[in-house]
């Protein structure tokens, strides 16, 4: 069933729309995964978004951020934290493991 659904590599256009108290907002990203252990992530859009890039080989994870112009690599207690605002954590966002091994 796996080999079903995890393809070796993929591509992939996303959209998370993140509910907020007051108003909501659509993020938009473009993805590039090859297996369960290595992810880049460009935020296209919102524009104070656009530009913010991720990059996950292995059990490690950066970001970059244009407007700071900076590399930070999250681990610890920051992989708890939310992704752009929504109630995805970075955690989350890195964990992709085979449905095997989750039931």
């Amino acid at each position: 069933m796996d080999e079903n659904l995890n393809a070796k590599s993929r591509v992939m256009t996303s959209k998370m729309i993140v509910h907020g108290r007051r108003s909501s907002r659509t993020i938009e990203s473009r993805n590039w995964v090859v297996g369960i252990d290595q992810a880049f992530t460009e935020y296209l859009s919102p524009p104070r978004e656009a530009g913010t890039k991720m990059l996950k080989l292995y059990d490690k994870l950066w970001t970059y951020s244009p407007q700071t112009d900076r590399v930070i690599q999250i681990s610890g207690h920051m992989l708890r934290q939310s992704v752009m605002g929504s109630d995805m954590s970075y955690n989350d966002m890195m964990e992709d493991r085979p449905l095997e091994e989750l039931y």
